[in-house]
């Protein structure tokens, strides 16, 4: 990267990828079903799911996602596959350009963030700074000091090189450093977004976390995020206080992201 918050040179700058998605919608056909039936596809943007990014404020995964097709999900909008709703030689030329789930999470992060969860995390901090664990890209951190919350991030793997997980970044400082370094910060809040499905440092780092205050994306127990034994500390000794209501995720992706505090009589350290 060339700087901190600045995007590598090396991938298709965010702006051409949201002006190709542009551009598709305008295509005869953009939108309508290719397989089956059902009602049109459509992008969030320009629509009643839309949240707009405050102004002098940078999102460049969202203003790509607000873009992609996006089909109904209860009473949200979920981002879908390219070919969902482009002709085949479209979509094709839109993913070489990096406008897909598995180069967005990459480049950016698992789980969309979108303006509406900026405020939300915000709120739920009540002024309290932040300690993030597993932060890959630094991309979730970044976003939340464009609102001005302090936040540590930490990744036992530097993006782009032995984290597969990352192929971009960092977007912020990010120190390597494994689940051990929340035990340092026991007065902030402590984040995690979608911890590899399996691994241990999401268990880890919720069991010495010394504070009271814990903020996480990801599916449940039995999905695609931590493990078992990580779940089972969460429904034991913590106690669910808000879900973002904003929260943007992929098609077939259940992921959510919450507040928990710790209960009343249990306490690390």
């Amino acid at each position: 990267m060339d700087a901190m918050g600045s995007e590598p040179t090396m991938q298709v700058p965010s702006e051409v990828i949201v002006a190709a998605l542009r551009d598709a919608w305008r295509e005869p056909g953009a939108g309508q079903p290719l397989y089956g039936s059902g009602p049109p596809l459509r992008p969030i943007a320009e629509s009643e799911e839309d949240q707009l990014i405050p102004s002098g404020g940078s999102s460049p995964l969202w203003e790509i996602v607000r873009w992609m097709p996006a089909e109904p999900d209860g009473q949200a909008l979920s981002p879908t596959s390219l070919s969902e709703a482009f002709a085949r030689p479209l979509a094709f030329r839109l993913d070489v350009l990096g406008a897909s789930r598995h180069a967005l999470a990459t480049r950016f992060t698992w789980s969309i963030i979108s303006p509406g969860d900026v405020a939300w995390v915000v709120a739920q901090l009540e002024g309290r700074a932040v300690v993030e664990i597993g932060a890959g890209t630094g991309y979730w951190a970044w976003q939340l000091q464009q609102a001005g919350v302090d936040v540590a991030a930490y990744d036992p793997h530097s993006p782009g090189e032995d984290n597969r997980y990352c192929t971009a970044g960092p977007y912020t400082t990010v120190l390597v450093e494994d689940a051990s370094a929340v035990k340092r910060h026991p007065d902030r809040a402590l984040l995690m977004v979608w911890p590899p499905l399996g691994g241990e440092h999401a268990r880890h780092a919720l069991s010495v976390y010394e504070g009271d205050l814990l903020l996480y994306a990801g599916e449940g127990l039995g999905g695609c995020t931590a493990d078992d034994a990580f779940y089972k500390m969460l429904n034991a000794e913590w106690e669910l206080t808000s879900v973002a209501p904003r929260h943007v995720t992929w098609s077939g992706i259940h992921c959510e992201l919450a507040a928990y505090r710790r209960k009343r009589g249990e306490h690390r350290g």
